[in-house]
């Protein structure tokens, strides 16, 4: 490779970034509070209300969560002065990542509980490490977090993982939300 060619690349790369940065947005840090605030419900049921009552819980949140999402993304959509094509991708990233973990659950019969929490908590973790390696490494350091306090807790704290994934995993995510809301003001 040419040395020319490689800083276009790396230009390319940058420029990709800065993109996804910008188009982000402050509007990024609500979806932060929203899935914060879900998970610290949810994790809650799961912790102190019986199975049945916590499915419905994070059935109930969780749709809460899903028209939550809907309503930020029209609403950065209808502020934003640029449109950035960046969002089509992310959103069809984020859908092939919740594909993913419909064939594992599926093909490894996982039932709701510990390991499809787990799972689930991972492929957050994922998601936010891949995001942070396009748009700021504190991102990724987000979904580092996220991931230690689940393997964390599920490893030396089992009783307690919903308690621990509900206060410290909701409270990462909604405090990271309102971190950067005033990062971008």
């Amino acid at each position: 490779m040419e040395p020319d060619q490689a800083l276009d690349d790396l230009r390319v790369i940058r420029q990709v970034m800065e993109r996804t940065r910008r188009a982000s947005g402050k509007h990024g840090g609500w979806y932060g509070i929203l899935w914060g605030a879900i998970w610290f419900v949810g994790f809650l049921g799961n912790q102190f209300l019986s199975p049945q009552a916590a499915g419905w819980l994070w059935t109930i949140s969780d749709s809460i969560g899903l028209v939550g999402s809907i309503w930020i993304t029209v609403r950065a959509h209808r502020h934003a002065t640029v449109h950035s094509p960046v969002w089509r991708p992310l959103f069809f990233w984020f859908l092939s990542l919740l594909a993913f973990d419909g064939l594992l659950t599926w093909l490894f019969d996982l039932q709701p509980g510990r390991d499809l929490a787990l799972l689930i908590l991972l492929t957050v973790a994922l998601n936010f490490v891949q995001l942070g390696l396009f748009s700021s490494w504190k991102i990724g350091l987000i979904g580092v977090l996220i991931a230690v306090l689940a393997v964390g807790s599920i490893t030396l704290f089992p009783t307690y993982f919903n308690l621990v994934m509900a206060l410290l995993g909701g409270g990462l995510l909604a405090a990271s939300g309102v971190w950067f809301i005033h990062q971008r003001e």
